[in-house]
């Protein structure tokens, strides 16, 4: 009885023994993975009395992607384009002059309906950690963006007309004096450099490959892995290195008349020192494709062989 006690009790450990050594055998898989993404974006700075600039953004990227067990780890390059308008508040100019016959008059300048956009193109490097349990996952960590193209432009409609003190109404479209409506003026594409950025980026998402019917999906469901997440990237460091710009909107007197000019705000004196930041928001699509793996390798026992011993499946080795 007591034998037969010790043989149940030895089998018991070594079965656990065993579960234990394989759950202790950790899953790794490697893939190479491709994302594309698109959002919301905004310019976030500290202007007063200015909105923060509102706009679109897309990335595609590749990656390496790491899971071990319910951990993930992706290290990648990415490009990225990001659009910005900024918000700009309709300005009223009065400016006293002499009409050519010498009386005197207020010019007033409206200057609506602006169109001020910013451009970026940079290359990011995604440095992500997270988990993944069954369908669901998550990603955090930095993304070392570094500016490849900036450019800036401004677009105005301008309308002048001309107040008298001793006439009732005021004078409008006579182009002869300058009095003009919804005449266009534009600063031009100008270039500008942003500042390499550091932004926070924060996943959260699933598995999605068993909604599609291709066959490599049903053969191979793990092999080929999609997923569909919503992300949010906020820039850390501030991006923004441009100071003493001009005015954003001025005029100048010439012998032709008065010349009006408009400045796009990143390079406007408005800006000088202003503290601008990222913040993207939207949805990332990713299909990873696994790795190929190493083949089985067992250790070769000559004195175990001659016992009839029998290898374990696996990657686990036998000792």
């Amino acid at each position: 009885m007591l034998k037969r006690l010790v043989f149940i009790g030895w089998c018991v450990l070594s079965c656990v023994s065993a579960s234990a050594y394989t759950a202790l055998s950790p899953d790794i898989t490697h893939f190479v993975s491709l994302h594309v993404d698109a959002g919301y974006s905004s310019l976030l700075h500290n202007i007063p009395g200015q909105k923060p600039a509102a706009g679109a953004n897309a990335m595609f990227g590749i990656d390496y992607r790491l899971n071990y067990n319910s951990f993930v780890f992706t290290v990648g390059a990415e490009g990225m384009y990001e659009l910005n308008a900024n918000h700009l508040d309709n300005l009223d100019v009065s400016i006293p002059m002499i009409d050519t016959e010498g009386d005197l008059f207020d010019m007033h300048v409206l200057v609506d309906k602006s169109r001020d956009l910013s451009h970026m193109a940079n290359v990011n490097i995604p440095i992500l950690f997270g988990g993944e349990w069954k369908r669901f996952y998550f990603l955090i960590g930095p993304k070392i963006s570094l500016n490849l193209y900036g450019a800036t432009s401004s677009t105005a409609l301008v309308t002048t007309y001309g107040e008298y003190d001793r006439y009732y109404d005021d004078f409008y479209n006579m182009e002869n004096h300058q009095f003009v409506t919804g005449q266009r003026m534009s600063s031009g594409m100008m270039p500008m450099k942003w500042n390499m950025g550091i932004m926070a980026h924060l996943e959260i998402g699933g598995r999605v490959g068993h909604m599609f019917k291709h066959q490599q999906f049903r053969l191979n469901p793990d092999k080929v892995r999609m997923y569909l997440a919503a992300y949010a990237d906020f820039g850390v460091l501030n991006i923004h290195s441009t100071t003493g710009g001009a005015p954003l909107f001025e005029y100048r007197e010439t012998d032709q008349g008065v010349q009006f000019y408009i400045q796009p705000l990143l390079l406007s004196s408005m800006s000088d020192g202003a503290v601008f930041r990222n913040l993207n928001v939207g949805i990332k699509y990713t299909i990873a494709f696994e790795m190929p793996k190493h083949g089985k390798s067992y250790i070769y026992d000559e004195k175990k062989y001659d016992r009839d011993y029998r290898k374990r499946g696996g990657n686990q080795s036998i000792r």
